[in-house]
């Protein structure tokens, strides 16, 4: 019973220090996944990254309306990251992967699209310069809700009557 609540208290306080890390997890809005869908507009051959999924609400959407490209999605929460693995197994699909890790220290230059529900301090401050010595080019990186101030990327803002903003950065030039 001890090792129980030792292992209880354990994925607690990991879980408490990684949602303290970069932003708070709160789940994307149902009625906003088809728009993130068309923002991101997958083609056969590339490859999605999903930084800090939550519950993969996302990832799971793109990975079942694009068939045949590669999803993945990073978690640093043990809590959301077992949550995310029984979603997943339960709808079958078999183009999407989870990686339990820290997305700060990956190499991004392996994805096409990358995809966060971060807040702006948190996009400038910990991922800008990341995304900016490590997208290739033409790659793409899509911010839910939040804007990512840079002088560097290409933006465009998706918005639709009131719904939230999806915010699309290019990148046209990586020398």
């Amino acid at each position: 019973m001890n090792y129980i609540l030792l292992i209880f208290y354990t994925v607690f306080i990991i879980s408490v220090l990684s949602f303290l890390s970069l932003a708070p997890w709160v789940p994307t809005r149902k009625q906003d996944l088809d728009r993130i869908n068309n923002v991101v507009k997958l083609k056969k051959w590339e490859k999605f990254l999903e930084i800090w999924c939550g519950t993969a609400r996302v990832s799971i959407f793109i990975s079942k309306h694009n068939p045949e490209s590669q999803v993945i999605w990073i978690e640093l929460s043990p809590f959301l990251y077992l949550v995310s693995k029984i979603k997943v197994s339960f709808s079958r699909l078999n183009n999407i992967e989870i990686i339990y890790w820290n997305a700060l220290k990956i190499d991004y230059s392996k994805y096409d699209v990358l995809y966060v529900f971060w807040l702006p301090e948190t996009l400038k401050n910990k991922l800008f310069s990341k995304l900016k010595s490590e997208m290739k080019k033409w790659s793409r990186f899509v911010s839910y809700c939040f804007k990512m101030e840079n002088d560097y990327f290409i933006e465009e803002k998706h918005k639709k009557d009131k719904q939230n903003n999806i915010y699309e950065y290019k990148v046209v030039n990586n020398e």
